[in-house]
């Protein structure tokens, strides 16, 4: 089974750059991160990733612990160190079966629950981030009414064109406005040194308790919920056939190699993400391509010295990537067929919507499904006909792979 580099790839290679773009920005300016730095390590990683899998499986930045990085304002050391801790726990848990053995807690319910979660904060993220950016997120803030409208256009210009062209469209966009940036002199490429881009250094183990109690434990059950199990279970029903190579234990392993990568040699610690999954294949993408192309993006711009172009991307395109990103997501919820499944994943979603915090809605997922609807309450919902009849053909059959 081979990666393919055509046009629907390319087209998709940049469906995932909402949720990266904004997190690395916030890295380099809170944490002191060069964007250089962080864009060469993940797009090698990236592209490790692609020619592994086989498959567009996304790499993103830890999600819970770089907002806890960047409210704390935690310096580039701690995370670095957090890199290669995380990474060594995440390879522990997974070769030592760890991670199979909590696989039976992640139900359907609560694995489509964490992906309507995570399809409704990519919503919610997707209207914050073009109402409080404004245009470009390399410049002054400003509220724009007119980049929400502009926002909804490009979702639907972007949709269109997914269906009715094979022109990459949103890619074309991208690289128009980088190249802009270059040419106009709002970046001023500069060759960096030949050894700049990798930062080797050991882990700090005098910051491993403060790690591990700040960063490390609230990020794990996010990472095993949505980067792991619900990463695995979208790449199975996107790509069933493709698909051999990714289950939670392989993620985790990938994730734990390529964070201790990242750790000794100076980055911010990534993992998968069902999100980006889901952006890939809402933008066509089918193989490993479509991470590698991004890969070799990410990694040409830092070895050119130009990787703040990426920076001047529009907001609202994207925005756009983030909403069409979201509604993928949301749409996995309908693969439940039993009332009391999307029940519990409606609460999922909803608690991740109104709390931010998916942990907190795994949690309270767990504690619905398992002592209040247990199997008492289970066997009698699924007794009555007209309640399944009721549900059956909105939510077509579906299981956790």
């Amino acid at each position: 089974m081979k990666n393919s580099f055509r046009l629907p790839e390319w087209n998709a290679s940049i469906a995932d750059l909402g949720t990266l773009l904004p997190l690395s920005f916030a890295l380099a300016a809170f944490n002191g991160f060069q964007p250089a730095v962080l864009f060469f390590l993940w797009g090698i990683v990236f592209m490790l990733g692609g020619w592994w899998y086989k498959v567009p499986v996304s790499v993103q930045p830890l999600k819970a612990m770089t907002v806890i990085a960047i409210s704390a304002g935690l310096p580039a050391e701690w995370l670095t160190t957090a890199a290669v801790f995380y990474g060594l726990l995440l390879l522990l848990l997974s070769l030592g079966g760890i991670v199979d053995w909590l696989q039976q807690w992640f139900s359907d319910a609560i694995v489509r629950g964490i992906q309507l979660g995570v399809g409704l904060i990519l919503a919610r993220k997707a209207v914050e981030l073009v109402l409080s950016r404004g245009w470009f997120l390399n410049a002054e803030s400003s509220s724009s009414l007119l980049g929400g409208g502009v926002m909804v256009a490009l979702a639907l210009l972007l949709t269109l064109a997914r269906r009715k062209s094979k022109l990459p469209l949103g890619l074309l966009l991208a690289l128009a406005f980088m190249l802009f940036a270059v040419f106009s002199g709002r970046v001023m490429p500069a060759l960096p040194a030949a050894d700049s881009l990798l930062r080797p250094g050991l882990p700090d183990l005098s910051l491993l308790p403060d790690v591990m109690l700040l960063l490390i434990i609230p990020q794990l059950p996010l990472t095993l919920g949505n980067a792991m199990y619900a990463a695995s279970d979208a790449c199975h029903r996107f790509w069933p056939e493709r698909s051999q190579k990714v289950s939670p234990k392989k993620l985790g392993v990938s994730i734990g190699l390529f964070d201790l990568f990242i750790g000794f040699f100076g980055g911010f610690p990534m993992c998968h993400g069902s999100g980006g999954i889901g952006a890939y294949k809402q933008f066509g993408g089918k193989t490993g391509g479509t991470v590698i192309i991004m890969g070799a993006i990410l990694v040409l711009a830092a070895l050119g010295g130009v990787s703040e172009a990426l920076f001047w991307i529009p907001v609202p395109l994207l925005a756009a990537l983030l909403l069409l990103d979201s509604m993928r997501m949301m749409a996995l919820t309908l693969g439940l067929d039993r009332g009391y499944q999307w029940l519990v994943a409606v609460m999922v979603g909803m608690i991740s919507l109104f709390s931010g915090n998916l942990t907190l809605a795994l949690a309270a997922g767990l504690l619905l499904e398992r002592v209040f609807f247990g199997a008492w309450l289970r066997k009698r919902m699924n007794r009555y006909k007209w309640y399944k009849n009721f549900f059956k053909p909105l939510f077509g059959g579906g299981r956790i792979v």
